[in-house]
């Protein structure tokens, strides 16, 4: 099992002998929430879990405290490694002993069905209950509070735990919602294309072509998750439109899916990455069955989505209108405030809020009000997006500057 972290306090004797407490900890998710034992006596979180018996597995040790502390059933065959916690000390007993706590921390599912607990005297002392979160924000900012006061170390611990496990559980939530996100675009092999999409370009970065995974200014960027967006903005376009004549959907999504796969060559070549995502778009469909009239027309929508200049062009193809609209959607509004921060930061280290706020009035805002759009629908996107951003620089020039209302530029 993979170490998570250790927490040695080194107040003993290294030559001391070392007294083990094993224990097993599960990691429950059920319906989008997760299953923790609030201690009430110090209004702090743990993991379900306890001390691993004689003879007892780890697995069969963590099956045997849910149960007895929250009355869920583990699923056995749901049992899967998260990682291990190793935690050193000065034994309480023994002062020139070590007393050694490996805490092994398991994902896990529990059956619907549920049983009476059976909390041991101590757990009964302090409060023990158990609860179903939402999320795992609160009872790591409450297990802070309670290790500041009383500094517990299993508060610290779990506190840490939380702070790995949400970040894995929200990762997850996040595949889930995507996953849910592409069954509704239809039944194409729309994974499949993304997938290769994906893995197109993550070979390119890999090989160190910078312009896949990262912003000219050198931030995390990746070409695929804009993609993702881009694909989503496509699809709300095509569903707003009412008049759908000459709108080819399959069409649009699989051009959206491949529109900046060209990047992964383009570096290298010297090539326009419109123009070098032709190739490798007609090759995947030639590849994958698509007839070459189609299979010519999709990857020419890829070849021209950079020329944003036809836009205004009323002979234009509605559907690479579509894709140049929802391809300018993405990096604006209030993600675009979140990027522009970014850059405001990797070009000065020591950035400050009135850098940024400096950054937003001179580019993101101007930008933002600059819009490109043709359609109703995507100027309707684009105006929710830009009443976003002026609302946030009203507040945030509220927030910063000395008198904000009254501010007025260099006067």
């Amino acid at each position: 099992m993979k170490e998570l972290f250790q927490m040695d306090r080194q107040d003993y004797n290294p030559a001391g002998k070392v007294y083990e407490r094993p224990s097993a900890r599960a990691i429950i998710l059920k319906d989008g929430k997760v299953l923790l034992n609030h201690i009430a006596v110090h209004d702090c979180y743990e993991f379900p879990g306890g001390g691993i018996e004689a003879g007892e597995t780890p697995e069969e040790a963590l099956q045997r405290e849910v149960t007895e502390e929250t009355g869920q059933i583990v699923v056995p065959e749901s049992i899967r490694e998260f990682g291990i916690v190793i935690r050193r000390q000065r034994d309480s007993k023994d002062p020139d002993g070590i007393f050694e706590q490996l805490n092994y921390y398991y994902l896990c599912d529990v059956t619907e069905e549920t049983v009476p607990r059976k909390p041991d005297e101590h757990e009964i002392v302090e409060g023990a209950e158990p609860v179903w979160v939402d999320s795992l924000a609160t009872p790591i900012y409450r297990n802070r509070k309670a290790f500041e006061r009383i500094g517990e170390p299993f508060m610290q611990r779990e506190m840490r735990v939380m702070d790995m496990a949400d970040e894995e559980l929200r990762k997850q939530s996040w595949e889930r919602t995507e996953e849910a996100a592409i069954r509704t675009l239809g039944d194409a092999d729309y994974t499949g294309m993304l997938s290769f999409v994906k893995h197109t370009l993550e070979d390119a970065r890999t090989e160190g072509v910078s312009g896949i995974g990262m912003h000219k200014l050198e931030f995390g960027y990746t070409r695929y998750e804009h993609t993702k967006r881009v694909l989503g903005w496509a699809k709300r376009l095509y569903d707003m439109t009412p008049d759908k004549e000459g709108l080819r959907y399959e069409d649009l999504m699989i051009a959206t899916i491949f529109h900046d796969i060209g990047r992964a060559v383009s570096e290298q070549t010297g090539e326009d990455h419109a123009k070098a995502g032709v190739s490798l778009t007609r090759n995947w469909l030639l590849e994958n069955g698509y007839d070459p009239p189609r299979a010519e027309y999709i990857a020419g929508m890829v070849g021209s989505h950079s020329e944003k200049w036809r836009m205004r062009d009323p002979e234009i193809d509605r559907n690479l209108l579509m894709l140049m609209e929802a391809d300018l959607l993405d990096d604006m509004g209030l993600l675009g405030i979140v990027m522009d921060t970014m850059i405001v930061r990797a070009r000065k280290a020591e950035a400050t809020f009135y850098d940024c706020y400096n950054h937003y009035e001179r580019y993101t805002h101007p930008m933002q009000h600059d819009c490109p759009l043709v359609t109703p629908e995507a100027n309707a996107l684009w105006n929710e997006k830009t009443e976003s951003t002026d609302r946030f620089m009203e507040q945030y020039r509220k927030d910063i500057l000395f008198g904000g209302e009254n501010y007025i530029g260099y006067r």
